[in-house]
């Protein structure tokens, strides 16, 4: 080694440590970053003021998607506003509400799973932001020499399905550096904010994006936001009730059990790779008749399962559910399964320095505070398509605390595609990472 090399490894030895030692550590009740962060990134609740919003959703990647759909809101009060909902295909949901009264005109016969994330995202982001502050959570953030805050997460664990069924579940809530709401992802509602920009006092996300599958991305960008009483005039007079007025209601293991009871069983189709017994877990909505018209991936021990019981799943028709006045509902919830197959045809397995020589996009993961250790290898099975685009991965090998961060850095990654016999081949390998 030249002496300026050595000059120079002694120098970075001596200011690492120093870097290090003045990285501070600090923890905050969830609660309270919570409520701070609503306080400045929900347009209703606390310091609301009268709004007029439009958020048109559509797949930027494919025009055409029947995942399109525009949502549109005037808001006075709690006790005062109007909803219209739309969505490719034909379905419309007006919903007025005046002295707290509300009623509502729809036409179709479903609402779709999908659109309904990105209106709780404009109006309720952290639906179920009671529990996460009764948990007693608590955030960890490091603050650097700069005074920067690093990104910081809570994390939950919850079951989909009982009984020999029940398979683990996620949720996370995510704030960025300076406090504002970054991501929360539940079974059954995800949604990144992005874009933030002044309205008022508030800071308000203007694009929603939502990842529900591998390969499919969900943008809902705010086209307009503005103060209520710059828009045209707005017809608050109560509608016409219809008999079609959608209703969806959430079922817990048991109904879910209940309602899917007769439904085929799922025939599992040999792999490529991967474990050939476990567990797979979906959200699936169905619609008032019972059929099943939407069946998300939520966690799998094999990824490449993930398809094919959707597929099959979707076929599915429910024993259709009413509610407590006897009109049917749609239906949605959680839905766990267990596989057992076999390995065939074997895919092309990568080590972790053949995935880097293919990998054309690579991010690395942002670390919590707290959880691993200085110099601690961590590493994760992914799998990648034949477009290049990641599919799927297995964390089993990964400490809990490295999940989150690997999950969302490595959802980023993009591949050359892998050319076998002059086609391109699906193929999974190992991503290992060093904790800094």
């Amino acid at each position: 080694m030249s002496r300026r090399l050595l000059a120079f490894a002694i120098l970075i030895a001596t200011i690492m440590p120093a870097m290090r030692a003045q990285i501070q550590r600090t923890s905050v009740p969830m609660g309270d970053a919570l409520t701070k962060a609503l306080e400045k990134n929900a347009l209703t609740g606390a310091g609301a003021r009268p709004f007029h919003i439009r958020v048109e959703v559509s797949e930027p990647e494919n025009p055409q998607s029947p995942y399109q759909g525009t949502i549109e809101e005037w808001w006075l009060s709690p006790d005062k506003w109007r909803r219209e909902v739309t969505a490719k295909g034909g379905m419309r949901q007006t919903i007025v509400v005046a002295d707290g009264k509300q009623t509502e005109h729809d036409e179709g016969d479903y609402f779709p799973h999908w659109l309904q994330e990105f209106v709780t995202a404009i109006i309720d982001p952290v639906p179920d932001a009671a529990q996460w502050t009764a948990s007693g959570a608590m955030i960890e953030q490091k603050i650097m020499p700069d005074g920067r805050r690093s990104d910081a997460c809570a994390r939950a664990q919850s079951k989909i399905g009982d009984g020999d069924n029940a398979v683990d579940a996620f949720s996370n809530v995510c704030f960025d550096g300076d406090g504002k709401l970054q991501f929360v992802g539940s079974p059954g509602y995800d949604m990144d904010f992005r874009g933030y920009r002044g309205f008022g006092k508030k800071q308000i996300a203007r694009e929603l994006t939502n990842d529900p599958e591998p390969g499919t991305k969900l943008v809902g960008n705010v086209t307009v936001l503005e103060d209520e009483q710059k828009a045209n005039s707005v017809d608050f007079t109560p509608l016409e009730m219809n008999d079609t007025t959608f209703h969806s209601v959430q079922a817990d293991a048991a109904l879910m059990r209940t309602l899917t009871a007769d439904q085929p069983a799922i025939v599992w189709p040999a792999v490529r790779s991967g474990k050939t017994k476990g567990k797979l877990a979906m959200y699936i909505s169905a619609d008032s008749t019972g059929q099943v018209r939407e069946a998300w991936p939520l966690n799998s021990d094999n990824a490449g399962l993930e398809d094919p019981a959707r597929e099959q799943v979707q076929k599915w028709k429910l024993k259709p559910a009413v509610d407590h006045y006897g009109k049917a509902v749609q239906i949605e919830g959680g839905l766990g399964l267990t596989f057992e197959t076999k390995i065939d045809n074997p895919l092309p397995f990568l080590t972790n320095s053949e995935m880097r020589q293919q990998a054309l996009k690579i991010v690395e993961p942002v670390w919590p505070a707290d959880g691993l250790q200085h110099g601690q290898i961590v590493s994760a099975d992914i799998g990648v398509n034949e477009k290049g685009e990641v599919t799927g991965g297995g964390y089993v090998k990964t400490p809990p605390a490295a999940v989150g961060p690997i999950h969302f850095a490595v959802a980023q990654w993009r591949f050359r595609p892998l050319i076998r016999d002059g086609k391109p081949q699906y193929f999974h390998g190992t991503l290992e990472f060093v904790v800094p």
